[in-house]
């Protein structure tokens, strides 16, 4: 590498989240697009800056013959192809756990809004259907059984968010984990038999495309909800939008979409839904502190120092 090295953002703004960057760092100018960019100097890249959103798999790798590093301000890394990144010797490093309690309270928000009927209720008096004293009469909180599918940093931080509000919790994920206080379920079906409400926070890959399929939306029923924030294509929407439409399922607060952007389309008309765009760990905090871990790591890749968060 040269003394200056060409970095490239994979998002217009990321470059305002290193206000300290070192002077050897060169951001490319992507104000004619970041496509064009890719496509016209896709061979200056030496260090691409990911967000865990955009696709990095063998076809757009193959854009960057030059590229070094990838280093993401998020935690995912699904987007990226590590074996072929393995093959072609370029680092890859992550943000962990920084945004956890961020996403888990967007997540326990609309968990709980939607245990309250919180939708309905907004319904209920915007459509006018309020002409008498008595109103729509709800289940307690403390009745209710919270499932968390997937019990990584995300779902921890919901479990300690959930607990004050007296539901009763329990979990499912492939593996067991020993220091866990809450029930273990052996199987995603059972734990949609059991609850009332799911929390989907599991790492996305191919044993979880589709996780949440017309199956498991049936088994929570029509008092059932559904909130997700892990990848959109770990809950099946069509079929999730499909049962929200019937009545077969009560609710469902969506952070991420399959594709995204999600198009308003496609929830006209949908009912009791609380939806977000994909924001549930953007928080001022979370991006500077995921930018500074990232700006750790390319220092030390260029230095020759470990890497703070190696994913490969």
């Amino acid at each position: 590498m040269t003394d200056t090295v060409k970095i490239l953002a994979m998002h217009e703004g990321m470059p305002t989240l290193f206000p300290s960057k070192p002077d050897s760092w060169e951001f490319m100018d992507v104000s004619s697009g970041v496509e064009t960019v890719i496509a016209d100097r896709g061979g200056e890249v030496e260090i691409l800056l990911s967000a865990s959103i955009e696709k990095l798999d063998k076809a757009m790798l193959d854009k960057f013959p030059n590229l070094k590093m990838i280093a993401s301000v998020s935690a995912g890394f699904s987007n990226v192809d590590l074996e072929e990144c393995r093959q072609r010797g370029i680092a890859v490093t992550n943000a962990p756990g920084l945004n956890s309690g961020d996403v888990a309270d967007v997540a326990v928000s609309m968990m709980t809004s939607l245990l309250l009927n919180f939708p309905q209720s907004q319904n209920y008096i915007m459509t006018d259907q309020w002409v008498t004293k008595d109103g729509p009469i709800r289940h307690s909180l403390k009745t209710s059984t919270v499932g968390i599918v997937g019990l990584g940093a995300i779902g921890k931080e919901a479990v300690t968010r959930l607990k004050p509000f007296g539901v009763e919790l329990c979990w499912w994920g492939p593996r067991d984990k020993q220091d866990v206080d809450i029930p273990f379920i052996a199987s995603i079906k059972e734990l949609a038999k059991k609850c009332r409400g799911l929390i989907v926070c599991c790492r996305p890959d191919d044993s979880t495309f589709h996780l949440i399929d017309d199956e498991i939306i049936k088994l929570l029923g029509q008092d059932g909800v559904i909130v997700n924030v892990s990848r959109g294509n770990v809950v099946d929407e069509n079929a999730l939008i499909e049962a929200l439409k019937t009545g077969k399922l009560g609710g469902a607060g969506l952070d991420v979409f399959d594709p995204e952007p999600t198009n308003s389309n496609r929830w006209e008309g949908v009912p009791n839904v609380i939806l977000t765009p994909h924001q549930g760990g953007a928080t001022y905090q979370s991006l500077f502190a995921s930018a500074g871990l990232a700006q750790q790591n390319i220092q030390n890749f260029l230095s020759g120092a470990p890497l703070v968060t190696s994913v490969l």
